[in-house]
């Protein structure tokens, strides 16, 4: 039987991406990612063209095929047929469906992604989304948009074997959230053998439609420190590593990569809180933070300084040209202007150690420009609450959208209801909600484009937030592990992995 072993952080514990606890723990999604398969997705390209604009276009992955109608309002996707989850039941229209209905009805990620294609109840889902055969499914949209594709190749709503998943349904639990949690019903590669504290085993689906899998096991080994990991890759304990916190290049027999993400750091200012209320104050901050010390000292080179408040790799990305860049001298005037100043905490967390780097950097060159900082170090749950209860005037964070489009990015980051990085800072902007309503219900790619792009200066204008840096996916391989592919959610996809000949 041939095993890959998984050098991670911590092992996968919640498998539902529609439920809220840890949410946005990498290890997590990249379980989800082996479970379960969107309408659409991309290619996947080798590395080294990794980001580029041929790697971001659009093609059927469970869907066949779809057409959209000329007003924008009507697509109709073809389904592959012949795919079986790993309980040998086929998916059908009725499982899409479904997983609209159900994800909605969860009322987290999928509901809030719903509300860009104003759909905001179950019942709507149902009413909007039908089968119109047994292997055809129709989207009838309240308005017209271009955005339901990008929508589709995100992994929620997840396409659940709705047979098997339904089985575990309660009355008490008409979601079956609890099975769901520790259990898979997917039509993707692997399915789950084990998922408990201390162990997380994936089987390959034996009915996977472009199976036999290289693998028929892989099982993930929690190794919380990343040189620990990089020693066990080396070692040969595990195969792969992922999240590694060291240069890409070749260590003995390993190489290690470092590609492209959609996620960004970012310092949070609570434009609620005194005196970052003032405007100018958050302006010294970010005249003050020294970018590109940042790349190399807080990331060893794992990353991108940054042209706007959207990474490269998403679609709407538009260079902003006043983005206020490391000014020492323009710190020190804005600073002075605004006289005596109160201390200012500033939260961060550890869970990743280019976190404490950059946190310590951040610190050091405020201080420098005369503003009081007093940082505060907090676990990533305390800080990830803390957050979404906007109690912290300024903070570091890791994050970024999980689909390409700018205005699923940018909403994501400033609309209500799931309150993004924007909302956790008190911020909002009717100038930026005009546009991404707009942008939303705009047909022509070039007028998209314009309003995002003015939605890009509005942001980094206001300064709600300081972008700081795109980040790389950093992982190793040892040299029986050949195949990988990158994809815009830069994460291991293990149906492409194989042993190297």
């Amino acid at each position: 039987m041939a095993v890959l072993r998984i050098g991670c952080s911590v092992l996968p514990s919640v498998l539902d991406r529609d439920q809220p606890l840890r949410l946005l723990q990498w290890e997590n999604i990249d379980a989800h990612l082996q479970l379960y398969e969107p309408l659409l997705g991309y290619a996947g390209v080798p590395p080294r063209t990794a980001g580029t604009p041929e790697s971001l276009g659009l093609e059927p992955l469970v869907a066949a095929s779809w057409i959209r109608s000329d007003n924008g309002r009507t697509y109709t996707f073809e389904l592959n047929r012949g795919i079986r989850s790993a309980s040998g039941n086929e998916l059908t229209a009725e499982d899409v469906c479904w997983a609209w209905e159900r994800s909605i009805g969860v009322g987290s990620i999928g509901a809030w992604i719903a509300r860009n294609l104003a759909l905001y109840s179950a019942e709507q889902a149902c009413e909007h989304i039908r089968p119109a055969g047994r292997y055809t499914v129709r989207f009838d949209l309240p308005r017209p948009t271009t955005i339901l594709p990008h929508l589709l190749t995100v992994i929620v709503p997840t396409i659940f074997d709705s047979a098997e998943a339904r089985a575990h349904a309660t009355a008490d639990d008409p979601w079956a959230l609890r099975w769901l949690r520790t259990n898979s019903a997917g039509f993707g590669p692997y399915t789950v053998e084990r998922c408990t504290e201390t162990s997380f085993v994936l089987r390959a689906n034996p009915n996977y439609r472009r199976g036999p899998l290289p693998f028929d096991q892989v099982e993930y080994v929690a190794i919380p420190d990343a040189e620990a990991r990089l020693d066990a890759l080396r070692s040969g304990e595990v195969d792969v590593a992922t999240d590694l916190d060291t240069s890409a290049g070749r260590y003995g027999d390993v190489e290690v990569r470092s590609v492209p993400t959609t996620w960004q750091t970012k310092l949070g200012l609570n434009v609620t809180t005194h005196p970052l209320t003032e405007l100018r104050l958050r302006q010294a901050i970010a005249a003050a933070i020294p970018y590109d010390r940042i790349v190399a000292d807080g990331y060893l080179g794992n990353a991108r300084t940054m042209d706007s408040c959207l990474n490269r790799t998403v679609w709407g990305f538009a260079p902003v040209g006043d983005l206020i860049r490391h000014d020492p001298a323009m710190a020190t005037r804005l600073v002075a202007e605004l006289g005596e100043l109160p201390p200012i905490e500033f939260y961060y967390h550890d869970e990743l150690p280019q976190l404490a780097r950059t946190a310590a950097i951040i610190t050091e060159s405020l201080e420098s420009a005369g503003i009081p900082i007093n940082p505060v170090l907090i676990d990533g749950a305390e800080h990830s609450m803390r957050r979404i209860a906007r109690d912290m005037p300024m903070y570091l964070e890791s994050d970024g959208p999980i689909t390409i489009d700018g205005r699923y990015a940018l909403g994501h980051d400033v609309n209500p209801p799931l309150d993004g990085v924007f909302d956790f800072t008190g911020y909002h902007s009717d100038a930026i909600d005009e546009r991404l309503t707009a942008g939303l219900g705009e047909l022509d790619d070039d007028r998209v484009r314009r309003l995002l792009a003015e939605v890009q200066q509005i942001a980094v204008r206001d300064l709600p937030w300081v972008p700081l840096a795109e980040q790389m996916f950093v992982f190793g391989t040892r040299p029986r592990v050949d195949g990988y592919r990158w994809y815009p959610l830069s994460r291991l996809r293990l149906r492409d992995l194989r042993e190297r000949p």
